[in-house]
């Protein structure tokens, strides 16, 4: 960011009426502590962070409410400007001296400008129409739902690493692999920070989220680089053109992967050029989904290319917080005891966890065994063995599955025995009546030969055969579902054939409880 010191003045006027807007928009979420499993009564519970209120001053006088921005949800009285070559930059800059323009922020690699005015007419009197203008949406850390996580979900605590399938020393993992973390700021030792955004002098201060994120990442895989960018301020708040900045700067920094725990519902025109520049680079983005259960993910993680990551607790089940739609996949996202600023350690809630945990996995898968592959053929290695969940196949719950390091690691492996329930699915059948979809998955690395599978509804206990089902592959049977009364209890279990050990005997049985959803007259 290039500051002007003639300038100042103006950005404050700018922010005040443009962040004010904003804020006027939003609503403050009180935070509420989800249930959990594993307790440690040291640990406090957070979820990510609504922005905290602030008290508005008056704008100035000469202010005019930029209605258009307002209307799109952007905030007011700012633009980013993006032009053909260098010298339509530079002739910018030159006609906008003196003129009522701020300049707050540049992306030379782009030949683009975040700019702040007074009057709209003022600055297009400056444009040609050659320029490629667009809003500048504000970009937050996710906030949960009001109403919290749904009744029975479990939170991991400090069982993430067991769950992710990592049972032996892990120190090693992530060697080699550059990470970089968007957010507010590392306090963990060794912490490489570019500030974007100033930080308090004492990182005690900060907020904490970005600490929390980078931790999450370090305990899958101990031995990656991880290069923190400070896009956001203490209050979880940032905006689309800082996002653009840091995902940039991180490319020219050579990382791997950006990951990104936050997010806009404004498509950003720069945010989408730095998000496809980052892509041609070849460096991944993983950003999370977003916890307003939306049935749309937050950008960037809503755009083409990126990793948008969803969040399921320690049953393998969707958290009714996490956003659907385009989503890649689902990592742990509810109660997971991480890092937190002044030595703390807390309870941490939302795809704020579930996107740094997908990127450690990532990380974990590039550098096993002390091999070091590439980055695409690491993320080919962990959507390979992904756990199925929800609807077969791709559904916009679990997008193409669940993280499982454990499955990775052993993917070399060859005799590996594991069948797995892997879903009881309720959808519409024919006539509107409910269909049962159960979906046994073969997650070892031998073929499974007639393999039994048995159902029991209230209707009554149906057997089923698998004859042969691949390594990595799916089988789903599809059976009427009738029940009396308000709910069904559905449980399903599959046995291995021929006296063969099964490696994961604990997801060989699956029981739900399908409600039907309400109805109104």
């Amino acid at each position: 960011m290039k500051p002007r010191g003639s300038s100042v003045i103006l950005l404050l006027a700018v922010l005040g009426g443009g962040i004010a807007g904003w804020l006027l928009t939003r609503t403050t979420i009180p935070e509420e502590a989800p249930p959990v499993a594993v307790k440690t009564p040291e640990a406090p519970r957070l979820s990510d962070p609504a922005p905290k209120t602030s008290k508005l001053g008056k704008r100035e006088r000469s202010m005019v409410r930029d209605g258009e921005a307002a209307e799109a949800g952007a905030l007011q009285n700012q633009r980013s400007l993006r032009f053909s070559d260098r010298d339509a930059y530079d002739r910018f800059l030159a006609a906008a001296k003196g003129k009522g323009i701020a300049i707050l922020g540049s992306i030379d690699r782009l030949n683009a400008l975040h700019v702040g005015f007074l009057s709209l007419d003022e600055l297009n009197a400056l444009l040609d129409g050659s320029e490629e203008a667009g809003f500048i949406f504000p970009v937050s850390l996710p906030t949960p739902k009001t109403e919290g996580v749904q009744e029975g979900a479990v939170g991991f605590g400090e069982s993430l690493l067991s769950w992710l399938g990592i049972t032996s020393d892990n120190s090693s993992y992530g060697k080699g692999f550059k990470i970089a973390i968007l957010d507010t700021g590392s306090t963990l030792d060794g912490a490489r920070n570019q500030f974007l955004v100033a930080a308090p002098a004492d990182p005690a201060n900060w907020n904490g989220h970005g600490t929390a994120v980078a931790d999450l990442i370090l305990q899958i895989a101990p031995s990656a680089d991880l290069y923190s960018w400070r896009v956001a301020n203490d209050e979880g708040q940032s905006n689309s053109f800082l996002l653009a900045q840091g995902i940039l700067a991180a490319v020219d920094a050579g990382v791997d992967v950006i990951n990104i725990s936050m997010g806009s519902y404004g498509n950003s025109p720069i945010l989408r050029d730095a998000v496809e520049t980052a892509l041609a680079a070849k460096v991944m983005i993983y950003a999370s989904g977003g916890n307003e259960g939306y049935e749309q993910l937050a950008y960037p993680a809503a755009y083409e290319g990126v990793v948008g990551v969803g969040a399921v607790d320690a049953n393998g089940s969707y958290l009714n917080f996490s956003n659907t739609g385009n989503v890649t996949m689902t990592a742990p996202g509810l109660d997971l005891v991480t890092a937190w600023t002044g030595g703390e350690s807390v309870y941490f809630t939302g795809t704020s966890a579930s996107s740094p945990i997908g990127v450690g996995v990532l990380a974990a898968a590039a550098s096993q065994g002390g091999n070091r592959i590439s980055t695409r053929q690491a993320y080919d290695l962990v959507t390979g063995n992904l756990n199925e969940a929800g609807a077969p196949g791709l559904d916009s719950y679990y997008g193409i599955g669940m993280v499982d390091l454990g499955r990775v690691l052993q993917s070399g492996q060859s005799g590996i025995t594991d069948a797995a329930i892997a879903s009881n699915f309720v959808s519409t059948g024919n006539g509107g009546n409910p269909q049962l979809q159960v979906t046994v998955q073969n997650r070892g690395t031998t073929t499974l030969v007639n393999t039994p599978v048995e159902v029991t509804t209230p209707a009554g206990t149906t057997s089923l055969n698998i004859t042969t089902l691949q390594a990595g592959d799916i089988a789903t049977f599809n059976l009427p579902l009738s029940y009396t009364g308000g709910s069904a209890v559905i449980q399903s279990k599959v046995q291995v054939s021929g006296g063969i050990n099964d490696l994961k005997p604990s997801n060989n049985r699956r029981t739900d409880v399908y409600t039907p959803p309400a109805t109104t007259d």
